[in-house]
């Protein structure tokens, strides 16, 4: 028997990959532009000549005085950001899951309410309020205002998580004398890892890539993360692309490392938070 000729499925496919290769463009684009210099990037030419090619923007790009100190201080606030959000968006999840508490959903909807707003309009009041307390240029200062940034969103979905574990796992080990931050870390915990890894995640890539805040709140370089960093490779005659290219897969590839590692527990995270 002849099967007849998949042509529904052919176009899926034809248009998943025009739709992958459109995406996936500008990232090849950028990664093999790391490897050009300045004047064949501005030649216009798309795919470059063999002649074209090296690897010194790499190499120019960590001789630069304070390139390293760029991408510690993204690292030390991205994940400082992270372990705080996860940490204060559960213990508020988890009082909102498990207590009776008057106007929940008021609060609920106050503390997502910011997050409708552009960030350019809070950008003055979180200056002044950082000013006020001496905390403008300062890694404490930059790590609590993206933490304000993603704690809502962690708050809103580890409460759905917790929400979906049923109780009486909490009623039975507190019949056995565990205490109720021992019921969220030895009992809550475990079950709702996808959604910790979720909501680290978010944390993580918005404090990594912020730009708006950390241009306001660091003044020197001793607290300038790797977007600010990038801005050294401009001047006001020159703008130099092999660098700026390099410099921003550099950035990226921390990020990409970090999803290789949690995409499991990522996929199967939002997954379930969809299906809830």
């Amino acid at each position: 028997m002849i099967r007849p000729f998949p042509v529904r499925r052919v176009v899926t496919y034809c248009g998943l990959s025009i739709f992958y290769l459109c995406l996936l463009l500008p990232v090849v684009w950028l990664v093999l532009s790391s490897f050009r210099n300045s004047d064949s990037v501005q030649s216009g030419r798309l795919v470059p000549a063999w002649s074209d090619l090296t690897a010194q923007n790499y190499g120019q790009a960590f001789q630069i005085s304070n390139f390293v100190t760029y991408m510690v201080n993204s690292c030390v606030i991205a994940f400082t950001v992270m372990i705080l959000t996860v940490f204060l968006g559960s213990l508020g999840a988890y009082a909102l899951s498990r207590f009776a508490l008057k106007g929940k959903k008021l609060f609920m909807m106050a503390a997502l309410l910011p997050q409708f707003f552009p960030y350019v309009l809070v950008l003055i009041p979180f200056y002044v309020l950082m000013s006020s307390l001496n905390l403008v240029d300062s890694h404490v200062g930059i790590i609590l205002t993206h933490t304000s940034l993603t704690l809502p969103f962690a708050l809103w979905m580890l409460t759905g998580y917790f929400d979906a574990i049923p109780k009486e796992l909490d009623q039975a080990a507190l019949i056995d004398g565990c205490s109720r931050l021992g019921v969220l870390f030895r009992i809550l915990y475990p079950v709702a890892i996808p959604g910790l890894v979720v909501a680290g995640f978010f944390a993580f890539v918005v404090s990594w890539g912020d730009y708006l805040f950390v241009s306001i709140l660091s003044q020197s370089n001793a607290t300038q993360t790797l977007p600010i960093g990038l801005q050294t490779f401009m001047s006001s005659l020159e703008v130099q692309w092999g660098l700026i290219t390099a410099g921003t897969v550099l950035a990226i590839v921390p990020t990409v490392i970090f999803f290789s590692i949690v995409q499991r527990r990522l996929v199967s995270g939002l997954t379930a938070g969809a299906v809830k």
